[in-house]
Order: structure tokens, then C-alpha cells, then sequence
């Protein structure tokens, strides 16, 4: 767990041991699950801000190689950040092993998007696809634009993919990250909260423009997003207006989900600020 506040760490703790065995600290690298939506969101607004990429326009498939049904044809990568682009919703498939991202994203596309498009729908495809086009903007692999666009600029050089495997470094992701391989920009992101609390106490007023509700998730604290796969769990919240940013990463099963961890350490940093407001309710309900 890390809290940083106006830019400087005030809190770093860690239990446990890193798969070489020496002792975890807050600046381990860990599966974080879903908060990796954060990340890749985020290059996404930097791309949109240097002019790579235009995020009310169209997605450019035929530019990530992938094949779609016409009706996709129309859908806007804000769309894809907003989870509002009809993309179908799977769950155990994402697991199932095999194709990566790349691989497994067209049998989504295959038909229309789905009759609710435009209403709040999470799938893990939309940021499948957003990754796919973070490389293809940066002509980098997602690891690597990352780098470049958001944790050098922090001095930040441990995350890394579930896709390199894990390294002794890392606290270890005991069911092997082979199985996370096909979420790709969705939630293949191995990160420190220390790396994580730097990159997201840098997120600027433009970057706001794309990291929005309900792609970004919110509640009476703050904003940020929450990371469940089975065998870790994780949030990361943005408080006071940016200047309070906390990150819990936990490898196991207890408590059961990203969004309990939330439950218990954004009330905790709230109380200390002095702005307690029970337990967060977070959106879209």
C-alpha cells in the first residue's frame, strides 16, 4: 500500500515476500487486474493530447489488424473508454487461455454491437482493443509506450506485462499469469503501488478530459478503478482533487474483491484528511 499527498510519499507499507524471497515492499511489482484500465486510459489521453490519435473519432480497426462486422465501423474510442460501445461482455473466456489479446478480440466483432450500445456495459474488450491501438500509435509494444508515456516521466522502471512473465522481483501471482494473457490493455499490467500512486499524482487537467465517468470509476472521495481477477485484487483512488492518490494491491483471495480493498483503505485516508463520508459508493451502481 502506498499514499501519496502533494507529490511525496507519507505512507509505504508491505508484508509478505517477492518470488526470490526477499521481503515485499511497496514498491514490488504485483498484478493489479482492472487498475491497469487506469494505465491504459491514460496513454490514450496522452495520445489524444499530441495529436496521435482522436478520441471522438472513430476506432481505426483495420489499423490494429483486426476484422470487424460493419457495425462497428462508427464506434468512437470514447465509446470503447465509456464501456458504452456495445461490446459484448465475457467472463470466463478471458481466462481460457491460448490467443492473447490480439488473437481472441476479433470473435467479440464478429456481429453488431449489441443492442444497448451507448448504456454502461464493463467489458474487458474495449480495453483489449485500446491497448492494440496504444502500440499501434506508438509503434511500441504496450509495455515500452507505457514506459515512454507514463512512468519514466516518474522514474518509475519496474511494471512490466503478465505476457514477460513474472520476474524474482515481483510478488508472486500464485495461479501464473499465462491465464491473463489475453486481457492484454484490460488488466496484463504488473505494477508497484509505489509506480502507480507516481504515475496517477501526475494526471493533469487535459488528461481529465478522457479519464471520465463512467470509463473511470467514482464516488463521494474521488475517482479511479478497482482490479479483480481470482488470486489478486486491487484500487487505486484519486482524492482531494488530485492531491491525495492512494494504491492496496493484494496477492490472494481475502477479501474477495478490488472493490472491498477500496472499501477499506479510501475511508481509512479520507478519515485521516478529515473528510470521512462512509463507506464509498462507487459508480455506475
Amino acid at each position: 500500500m502506498t499514499v501519496v499527498r502533494d507529490g511525496r510519499p507519507v505512507l509505504q507499507r508491505a508484508w509478505g515476500t517477492t518470488i526470490d524471497g526477499a521481503p515485499a515492499t511497496s514498491d514490488s511489482p504485483m498484478v493489479v487486474a482492472s487498475v491497469g484500465k487506469l494505465l491504459t486510459a491514460l496513454m490514450v489521453a496522452r495520445l489524444d493530447e499530441v495529436g496521435a490519435i482522436d478520441v471522438d473519432a472513430p476506432m481505426p480497426w483495420t489499423d490494429i489488424s483486426v476484422s470487424t462486422h460493419p457495425g462497428w465501423a462508427d464506434v468512437t474510442l470514447r465509446e470503447l473508454l465509456a464501456h458504452t460501445s456495445g461490446m459484448p461482455i465475457e467472463r470466463r473466456a478471458w481466462f481460457d487461455g491460448g490467443l492473447d489479446c490480439a488473437g481472441f478480440l476479433p470473435s467479440l466483432l464478429d456481429r453488431p454491437p449489441s443492442a444497448t450500445r451507448g448504456e454502461w456495459a464493463y467489458s474487458n474488450g474495449n480495453y483489449c482493443a485500446l491497448g492494440l491501438l496504444v502500440e499501434q500509435a506508438t509503434g511500441l509494444p504496450r509495455d515500452g509506450a507505457a514506459h515512454a508515456f507514463l512512468f519514466d516521466a516518474v522514474g518509475s522502471t519496474g511494471a512490466h506485462l503478465t505476457t514477460d512473465g513474472q520476474l524474482p522481483t515481483d510478488v508472486e501471482y500464485r495461479l501464473g499469469v499465462d491465464r491473463l494473457s489475453r486481457l492484454g490493455g484490460a488488466g496484463a499490467f504488473i505494477v508497484s503501488t509505489d509506480d502507480l500512486t507516481s504515475v496517477l499524482a501526475g494526471v493533469t487537467t487535459s488528461d481529465l478530459s478522457v479519464l471520465t465517468w463512467p470509463g473511470v470509476m467514482v464516488d463521494q472521495y474521488g475517482w479511479g478503478h478497482t482490479g479483480t481477477v481470482d488470486g489478486a485484487l486491487a484500487c487505486a483512488w484519486v482524492l482531494e482533487g488530485g492531491r491525495t492518490v492512494v494504491a492496496a494491491t493484494v496477492s490472494g483471495r481475502s477479501p474477495a474483491t478490488g472493490g472491498e480493498v477500496c472499501d477499506v483503505v479510501v475511508p481509512a485516508v479520507a478519515g485521516d484528511l478529515g473528510m470521512a463520508q462512509g463507506s464509498p459508493d462507487r459508480s455506475p451502481p
